[in-house]
Parts: C-alpha cells; structure tokens; sequence
C-alpha cells in the first residue's frame, strides 16, 4: 500500500484502542523516506493520528474518513480567551459562541452551536466518554433557544492536550447528539518532566472594565516507581479565574436612576454586558499498568463557576419597586452557582489472542442554583409588610451515568487484501433530572394584594426570576440500553472505507437504529476523495420534557410572567402539548483533500444535514391570568419543523522555512452554512422564532491565522471574519427585521521564550469593532431601554480587550 503502508511511526505512543474507549495518547506519523521516488511531491508533513470517527489506530487526519480539525494547546492560547468557548469561536469557522446579556441563567451557561445547528445537536466527549449535559433549558430569544446543551466551560483548559473536532453526523458511533458532530477533549496524560506548566495572566477591556486575572496549570506524578519507568502515572490540573462584568448599555449613568434626576436623553439606565464570573476548577486523571496488557484509567473533574449577571432596572416609580427598600429603585441580579462534577473509572487490556477490551463506568452532573441579590417580592411586602432582599429560588440537577464494554480486534481474512478493524460493544446509561424548589419568599404571591386603583395584583415573586414552587418541583428519570458494530478496513491501496450501524432503546422515547457508511479514496499521492452517507437521531432531553419555570420576560414591550410547561402539565396538553420523540437525521458529505507538498495541504468538505421531527420551543402563546398564577404567557416543547442545512468547509495551511529569519505558519479556514425551513407543523412558531434557525447565526465566516517563531519570539496574528446575521421579526413585511452587517476582528499577540519562561503580551479585537446598533424597529433587542447590542452579535459587544500572560514550564 504506497499510501499508508509505507508509512511508519516516529513514535509509538497509542494505547490500546478498544470500542468506544479512545486512545489517551497520540503519535505522529509520516510518509516514509523510502517512498516510490518517482513520486517526488509525496506529501511528507508531520501529521497527528486521530483517535475519533474511526476504531482504526493509525488514521491521520489527512486519512480521516470524516472531516475532522486538530487543536493544540498552542491554539486554544493563541488569544486572550481563559474560557473553552470563546477560545474555540476564535479558531473554528463552523463554529457560534454568542455572548447575550440579560438573559437569566443563560448568562451563566451559554451554548455553542456547530454547523448553525442547535447546540445540543453535538456530542461532547472527554478522551472519548460521553460528557453530561446541563439543568438550565436556554429559554430567551437567543441563538440556542430551548437547548440544553453540554457546557464546555466547566472543563479547564489546562486539562487539555488537543481537541479533535469530528464534522460529520456520528450517532450510529456514538449515539444520540452527534448529529452536527462530535466534539472530543483529549486530556493530557504522563507525568514526563517539562510537561507542567504554571500560568498567571491578566486583561482588560479598553473601557476600562472586564478585567480578569486568574492562574492555571498542570503537573504530572509518577506512580509506583522513578520518573521513566514507573508503572502509573498522575496529572493534576488546577483553573481559577476573576472576571468582572462589563456593560455596554446606552446609559451606564447611575445617576440618572435617582428620584428626581434629571435624564436628559430618555434612556433608562441599565447593566448590559458579560457577567462577572469566579471559575474555581481541578481536573485529575491518571493511567496505571498492573500488568503489560491491563490497564486502570479514569479522571474526575471538579467545576464551580458563581456568575453575577443583571436583569433589568427597577426605577423608583415602577410598581415592581418598594420605595421603602429602594427609595431610586434598584438592579435585581441573579447569582448562578453553576457546580459540575465528572468522573470515569475504567479498566482496558489486550487478551493474548488479540483482542482489545475496554469496561468503564462514567458519571457527570450539573446543578444549576438561583440566588437572587438586591431584589425584593413587592407583592409580599404590601400583603406582609417585610420581604426578604435575598432569595433562593430553587435548583435545577442534571445527572448521567453510564457503563461502556467495548471489544475491537484486527482480522485478517483471505478475501481482503488488508485486515479488518472489527468493533461492537454495548452501553446502559441512566439520567435523572430533578427540580428543587425555591424558598418560600421567593415565590410567595397573594392574588388579592392589588396595585393601587387597578384590579391587577402586585407582582409576585424575587424580581427578576420567582422561585420555583413545589408544584414543579420533582425528580424524572430513564434509561437507555445500546448495541453498536463498527468495520473499517483499506479495500485497496487507494480505497479505504467503514460502515457502522447502533441500536438504541429509551424508557422513554422508544427505540432508534442508525448507520453509516464512510470511504476515501487516493486518486495520487496527492489527491484524495472522501465521503459519508448516515442517519442520525437525538433522544428529547430530560430538561425538555421536565423543565417547568415562570420566569419574567418581554411581553409586548413590557416585563411580563412567561410560563414555560412540561408536555405532560395539562395547560400545555390544552394548548397542543404532546410527548416527545426522537429527532430524526440524514447526513450526507463530499470533501477532497490536498496534498501537493510537504508545507501545503487543504481539504474542503461539503455537506447536507437533514433533521426530521426537530424538538422546537414554542413562542409565548397569550393566556389569561388565573387568581392563583400571573402567568399571561405560555411556551412548552414540541416536535414541529423540518430543516435542511447544506454548507461547506474550507481548511488550508501552508509553512514556510526562511532558515535564519525563522518559520511561518499560516492557515486559512471558512465555513458556508445555510439552513432552510422545510415545513413547520405547529402554528406556535413564529416567524422570529424561526429566524432564530434560519439567520441567527453567520452564513459564512473565515479566519486567517499566522505564527512567525524566530529564535526565541512567537509572533502570532488571527484575522476572523464574523458574517452577518440577521434578527426577524413576526411581521411578514419584514419591517421588523434588521441585519446586522459582517466584522473583520484582527487580534495579536507577541511570545518570548527565556529557558522555562514564557511571556505573552497581546490584544483581542485590536481595531475595537462593535456589532451594528439595534434599531428601534427591532423589537426584540429592546434598544428603546438602551440595549444597544444584539445578543445574536457572533463575537458579543465589548470592544478591545488588553491581556498578559506569564508562564513557567518545569
């Protein structure tokens, strides 16, 4: 086989590859020396063997079936970013990571989205087991709406060796999620001296506020014997972050808010920006061999972010204020205690007749907590006479367990030219979601406590978010049993392929079978076709058919009690509520991959995505208030639409030796993505809302990327472009719609290396770009209240950002 044959390993450092378990380590492969000289342009760059979408051991990323992008350290850190997230909205085209503001808990865990698709349509690994979702449904008119997604940054970077992006439909691999693809956090491994690391870093806004500081690190510790030969090995790895908040509103003039003050312009003063966040995290994972062919493995990861984010402001003169308590009103703010916890305890080895086993047990849970700061329930003071200024409003737990035995062995059967990686395996995964209520204060509310002239009640509940009341609170639970197969071989020396088929059955969403079939094929030692065809499905969250909230939200241009129901609540059966299924996916790609030389290479993917029974969350549907509920609006979920989303991927990168004058790096990536509404089957999907599918997020973006290292500087430069996006509106004229137009953001930074010391000065967004202003047309951005910023803006509102960076290696 002159195209992967030949090749052979500079490194040996793969562990056992077994089913679902991936390998924790990587190696680095290239063509060999030896290469059929007739053949001179044979592609002889370094490239880093992958370890997800395929069961084979030895797939490169050139080699991939599938589309897949390759992150290091190096890039995760290329920017200013301390968080997971916004590092990879930097680096990845097909990527979304919004930054909206007042928007509840939302605030506190924002979603990231892939292929414009709804962030929990991707499948989050760490080394290779499936990761656990969060508690909090994201219920504000913001990209991501009703999703309950995985959290990326509860997980350190400093954990974080590469992240391999899969850009392909993957449930029949992995199962329910991956139906924009797989997202895989490998995790640093080894307790090698120069492998640890400590760092201090620092930044500022160019306003003046948002500034952050923190210290990370990693360090390794051998087990059971010297460094070099010990059987085992432990790394610890450690985040702690301060982040202020920032704010970005029309009127930042506090002064304006007390009684009497003259405001000479109109705008109410507000806090419109990124919260202020503490992020403490501790990330351990070990390895030891007890034997040559068995293996004890795992990691547990600890994660506490307390986010301080703002509602909106309660002037003096509003009937949402106690002038008692706040004689110049007051900012009611939700504290979020975002906790999570992960953990993974396994067991692999190779039996002597050569097959690879993998038996492990992986559990992760979110728990989402609401206190409510400098609030008050104005209804219990007027009926009372006291309310509390501080509230617990209740709990929101997310919990996954999941047991994996995997089995893969190479065989070699005389009709195929080259052994046949063979994988199967089964899985039990159990969730529970559960709600706690709040404290009584928080959700206290008497009907006949009416504002003054008015037959309407006082409002009820903390300002800002009512607590949750013991009617819906509860615990939900299912399981899940799956059985999966997986082939892959080389059919020739050119034409590789793999086919994979899943069964899975839930409790309580019946059962689903997915397939998928993947080949490439090598027309030259330069030139390659690959392509996928497969069907997908994702399982309905246990948030969204348990989620149950009265949150307070814009009703008509007014503050006003959205009640979101779960599906079996008989006021969301009244009004068209029925139990969920699965959504249903067919994936189809087309990419080619080029190699021309040993500096240049380039792939470009195409893709078709089309889901079936999507799980949307309806708009508010008006409903009377009861005597008992203020509830004047009502959203559950149901699966309504149709969609198609068809786009194309573009990644080059070209290295250029100038000997004395040091190495370039360069890189060019963009991503196409458009999706279209097929059909809509429920009338409570508005327009708006569906523009939240269709427009929220970039059509196109691109990012040219460059590292220039001479002698000991790092001189690095990300140039991205962030497309347009576009808020609807409900009015078919489109007079409502406003489209906020694309940004160039160029951000640099300047290392210098001296012996374990590292030095880093840089600047994100260094010619100070802000996102087009909202219109007063634009209903659904309330600029008319100051927010001048939409939250749809791809890279947020905050301007230029100034940052430092110290690290020592040792």
């Amino acid at each position: 086989m002159k195209d992967r044959l030949l090749r052979r390993p500079l490194a040996v450092a793969l562990l056992p590859l077994c089913g679902l378990n991936l390998a924790l380590a990587t190696t680095i492969a290239w063509a060999d020396d030896t290469t059929d000289s007739s053949t001179p342009n044979t592609a002889k760059q370094l490239q880093q063997v992958v370890v997800t979408g395929t069961r084979a051991t030895d797939r490169t990323a050139a080699e991939s079936l599938s589309p897949i992008d390759v992150l290091t350290p190096a890039d995760l850190t290329s920017s200013g970013s301390t968080d997971l997230a916004s590092a990879l909205n930097t680096l990845l085209p097909s990527l979304d990571f919004p930054r909206p503001a007042i928007n509840d808990g939302n605030d506190a865990i924002r979603p990231a989205t892939l292929r414009g698709l709804s962030p929990d349509q991707v499948l989050v690994l760490v080394d290779g087991k499936r990761y656990h979702t969060t508690a909090l449904v994201n219920y504000n008119s913001s990209v991501g709406r009703g999703s309950a997604p995985v959290d990326l940054n509860s997980i350190p970077i400093s954990a974080i060796d590469h992240i391999e992006v899969l850009r392909d439909g993957a449930a029949a691999q992995y199962g329910s999620d991956a139906i924009a693809g797989v997202i895989n956090i490998v995790l640093k491994h080894g307790a090698a001296a120069g492998s640890n690391s400590i760092t201090a870093n620092g930044g500022i806004m160019d306003k003046g506020d948002g500034a952050q500081n923190g210290v990370q690190g990693s360090m390794g510790i051998p087990l059971g014997g010297p460094e070099g030969s010990a059987p085992g090995w432990a790394r610890i790895a450690w985040n702690y972050q301060d982040a202020m908040n920032t704010n970005r509103a029309e009127n930042t003039d506090k002064s304006t808010t007390l009684a009497g003050a003259p405001n000479p312009t109109g705008i109410p003063y507000e806090r419109y920006g990124d919260p202020a966040v503490k992020t403490y995290q501790v990330l351990l994972n070990f390895g030891y061999d007890f034997t040559p062919g068995i293996e004890l493995y795992g990691y547990i990861n600890g994660s506490k972010r307390d986010v301080t984010s703002n509602g909106y402001y309660r002037p003096f003169d509003s009937t949402r204020n106690v002038p008692e308590i706040y004689p110049n009103g007051f900012l009611p703010q939700i504290v979020n205690h975002s906790n999570d916890v992960a953990a993974v305890l396994g067991v692999r080895g190779k039996t002597d007749g050569g097959w690879h086993w993998d038996f492990s047990l992986d559990y992760g849970e979110n728990n989402l907590n609401f206190d409510i700061q400098n609030s008050v329930n104005v209804n219990e003071y007027y009926t009372l006479g006291y309310s509390p200024t501080y509230f617990n409003a209740g709990t929101f737990r997310n919990k996954q367990g999941v047991a994996n035995l995997d089995l893969s062995k190479e065989y070699s059967w005389g009709f195929l030219p080259n052994p046949v990686t063979v994988a199967f395996g089964g899985e039990y995964r159990k969730e529970t979601y559960v709600i706690d209520a709040g404290d009584p204060d928080s959700y206290f509310f008497d009907p006949d406590t009416l504002i003054p002239g008015t037959t309407t009640p006082y409002a009820g509940g903390s300002q800002v978010y009512p607590g949750l009341t013991p009617s819906v609170a509860g615990s939900f639970s299912r399981h899940s049993e799956a059985a999966y197969v997986d082939l892959e071989t080389d059919l020739t020396s050119k034409l590789s392929t793999g086919v994979a088929a899943r069964y899975e059955d839930y409790s309580d969403a019946g059962s689903t079978t997915s397939g998928k079939v993947s080949a490439r094929y090598q027309f030259t030692d330069t030139f390659a076709l690959r392509g996928t065809v497969s069907n997908g499905f994702r399982a309905p969250s246990l948030a969204q058919q348990n989620y149950e909230s009265v949150v307070t939200l814009i009703q008509d241009g007014q503050l006003a009690q959205i009640g979101t129901f779960r599906t079996s609540n008989p006021a969301a059966i009244a009004l068209g509520a029925k139990p969920l299924t699965p959504e249903k996916s067919t994936n189809y790609s087309l990419g080619a991959v080029w190699q021309p030389t040993n500096d240049l290479s380039a792939t470009l993917d195409l893709y078709q995505i089309r889901i079936g029974n999507e799980i949307l969350y309806s708009d508010q549907i008006a409903v009377t208030p009861t005597p008992t509920n203020e509830v004047t609006g009502a959203q559950f979920f149901v699966n309504g639409a149709t969609t198609r989303t068809r786009g194309v991927d573009l990644i080059t990168n070209y290295r250029v030796d100038f000997d004395e004058f040091g190495k370039l790096n360069l890189s060019l990536s963009g991503n196409y993505n458009e999706t279209t509404i097929l059909s809509v089957s429920t009338p409570a999907f508005g327009r708006a809302s569906q523009g939240l599918l269709t427009d929220a997020t970039p059509r196109t973006k691109y990012v040219l990327g460059g590292d220039w290292l001479i002698q000991n500087f790092d001189l690095h430069a990300n140039l991205t472009r962030y497309g347009s996006v576009t808020r609807l509106g409900d009015l078919s004229d489109g007079s409502e719609d406003q489209t906020f137009s694309a940004r160039w953001l160029l951000d640099l930074a300047a290392s210098y290396n001296l012996q374990a010391w590292t030095f880093t000065l840089g600047v994100d967004n260094l010619t100070n770009q802000y996102p087009t202003k909202a219109s007063l047309d634009n209903v659904y951005e309330d600029r008319a209240d100051g927010l001048q910023y939409s939250a749809l803006s791809p890279f947020g509102f905050n301007g230029r950002y100034w940052y430092g960076r110290v690290t020592y290696h040792f």
